[in-house]
This record gives structure tokens, sequence and C-alpha cells, in this order.
């Protein structure tokens, strides 16, 4: 009786240890600080992608997000290119908990997403005055 007491409480330690470590959070790209500024920092950068106005494609396009301040970024065709006349958006960042993502969803600007573990980013803008030129654009982190 001994014997068995011993090994269901062996059994039990060991489940109990086994849960602990299983529980325990095994993505370490997970920022210490995922707040909305630090998600817009993250978001910073130069994306060659493919760019559409008008129904006419642009490849090999350069966009550039840069920081405006807080959470907001301003994303601006690269200039003297065919498609720099688009209108360029200030977007404000949210971060994406749990994750180095981040998202500008539902906004009057349009629609960001940026996929930070392969560094891609989803961009559709919307006219907000008269003589906006929208644009969408996909791509990648250089």
């Amino acid at each position: 009786m001994k014997s068995i007491s011993k090994n269901l409480s062996l059994l039990f330690f060991t489940l109990v240890f086994t849960l602990v470590f299983s529980c325990k959070s095994k993505d370490k790209d997970v920022p210490s600080d995922n707040s909305n500024e630090a998600a817009a920092t993250r978001v910073v950068g130069t994306y060659k992608g493919t760019a559409e106005i008008s129904s006419v494609e642009y490849f090999n396009a350069t966009i550039l997000v840069t920081k405006e301040n807080g959470n907001k970024v301003r994303v601006t065709a690269k200039s003297g290119e065919l498609y720099s006349n688009a209108t360029s958006k200030i977007f404000t960042i949210k971060a994406i908990q749990g994750s180095n993502d981040a998202e500008a969803i539902g906004t009057p600007e349009g629609t960001l997403v940026y996929d930070h573990s392969v560094k891609n980013i989803v961009i559709v803008t919307l006219p907000t005055s008269s003589g906006d030129i929208s644009f969408s654009f996909k791509g990648t982190k250089q």
C-alpha cells in the first residue's frame, strides 16, 4: 500500500512538473515592450514590392514608412517614380498583443498590416479628400 501511495505521489509530481514547464512561453520573439509606440517603431522602414494605383501595377515599387510621433507613421511612395503621385497617409498603429505584428485597421486613411516574422506589409489607402490618389501595396522590408 505504501508503494502504491509513493508511486501515485511520484506520478502526481511528474505531471505537475511537466504541466508547469509545458505552459512556459516558447515564443522568444515577443517583445517585452509591446506598446503601440514600439509597434510603430517596428513598422518603420523601406519596403519593396508591388504597388497598384487605378488598376495599374508597379513592380519593384518602393514605399517608405517613417515615424511621425507616438504611434503614428507616415506611408509615402518613393519620389521620382511613376507611382510617386500616390497620396501619402498617416496611420495610427496598434500592437497586436502576443506578437511583434502591428496593424491599423478600419481607419479613414485605410488599412496597414505588418507581419514582423517575415517583414511583410500590406497597405491599402483610402481617399480622405478630393484629389487624393489612393493605392495598395504589398511588400517586404529591406
